[in-house]
């Protein structure tokens, strides 16, 4: 049995992927800028370590982030 309250997801208006585009477009951030900066444009989430999923993103989607420098993205 379950103890404690139901979590539920928080829900998005679209994925991280076009968030973290809209967020870097026309910009260049480290990933715990970018991280915070999609926070602040919206994105909700409960996860204790949301930095690390936006580096997973960031470097996984090669055809809409650019490496510019070691920890420095900017949308392609």
């Amino acid at each position: 049995m379950r103890v404690g309250g139901v979590r539920k997801r928080p829900q998005n208006t679209m994925g991280l992927v076009p968030f973290l585009v809209k967020v870097l477009k026309g910009k260049t951030m480290g990933v715990t800028e970018v991280s915070i900066a999609v926070q602040r444009a919206g994105y909700k989430t409960t996860s204790p370590n949301f930095r690390t999923i936006v580096n997973q993103a960031l470097i996984k989607y090669t055809d809409k982030f650019k490496k510019l420098e070691r920890g420095k993205y900017t949308a392609a």
